[in-house]
């Protein structure tokens, strides 16, 4: 949702009520997926099923954001988020695969390190955005 606002605030997006009907309906449906107690929090044996289902809203989420960072840095010839969508398709890349599998192979867990590495590469971006930008105002 985070990455949504600093879409909008990035290319100046008013309006389009329906897209951010859009965020907010998923990611108020992987909340309420999240506090299902068929996810056995606090069970060794989560279900793999629960996983995935509370995953599907995220992804879907995640897919939203790398099209509209895609397309708007795109058409707007962004040179510092031109590659915004990469560090979020990175992160969703390396997180997908844990979801699935860290159970039956723990070492695949080791790919939240690069999923991290993803998260700082997308707060760099928008960081040397702001560096740059606060920099011209002066």
């Amino acid at each position: 949702m985070l990455l949504y606002y600093v879409w909008r605030l990035r290319y100046q997006v008013q309006g389009r009520k329906d897209l951010t009907a859009a965020v907010y309906g998923l990611a108020g449906l992987r909340i309420l997926l999240c506090l299902l107690p068929q996810n056995q929090w606090l069970s060794a044996e989560a279900p793999l099923s629960c996983g995935i289902y509370r995953n599907i809203p995220f992804a879907l989420l995640g897919l939203l954001v790398v099209l509209l960072f895609y397309r708007s840095a795109k058409e707007q010839k962004d040179r510092v988020f031109r590659w915004m969508w990469l560090t979020i398709v990175l992160s969703f890349g390396f997180y997908i695969p844990v979801v699935l599998w860290a159970d039956a192979v723990p070492m695949i867990g080791m790919l939240m390190i690069p999923k991290t590495c993803a998260y700082v590469w997308t707060v760099l971006i928008g960081y040397s955005a702001m560096k740059r930008e606060c920099g011209q105002e002066k």
